[in-house]
């Protein structure tokens, strides 16, 4: 009997250390393929080499630069961009953009007020971390999130 009770003592404790098994992330390459299994469209979300997201926000320039090679750079509602970063989220940093101006540039290279200068957002596929827990690992299900995309202007 003491040996029954020993060994049914002894299991007991070998399932409860178990089920204390830290869950941990998938790989970032296990991800990846996921999502774009999942949504073959998600690349959008993938830093663009010609992008740098701003250290510090900037401001609305005084006139369209037209010369410029960045579309962002050459619109009436000017537009830059910033990290949107989500630890529970796949990809945890994505390119969001933000408006430069209130208004919107006018031929005369004044802001005019008239109209607005506001966010375009698209729904971008993301892998959103659940607290499942499968074989050790996290669970990650397809969600869409809205973005900012760009920036247009808009009537008052």
């Amino acid at each position: 009997m003491k040996l029954l009770l020993s060994l049914l003592l002894v299991l007991t404790w070998a399932y409860c250390q178990g089920s204390q098994i830290k869950c941990k992330d998938p790989s970032e390459e296990y991800l990846q393929n996921k999502l774009f299994r999942q949504a073959p469209d998600a690349h959008i979300l993938l830093f663009k080499p010609d992008i740098t997201p701003d250290q510090d926000i900037r401001t609305c320039p005084k006139s369209v630069n037209h010369s410029s090679d960045l579309i962002q750079e050459r619109s009436i509602s000017p537009w830059s961009y910033r990290i949107n970063e989500n630890v529970n989220r796949y990809p945890r940093q994505i390119l969001e953009a933000y408006c430069l101006c209130k208004g919107c540039i006018s031929s005369h290279n004044k802001e005019q007020t008239s109209v607005v200068s506001v966010p375009f957002d698209k729904e971008v596929p993301i892998l959103h971390k659940t607290p499942k827990c499968k074989r050790g690992r996290f669970v990650y299900k397809l969600r869409f999130i809205r973005i900012a995309q760009l920036c247009i202007c808009r009537f008052n």
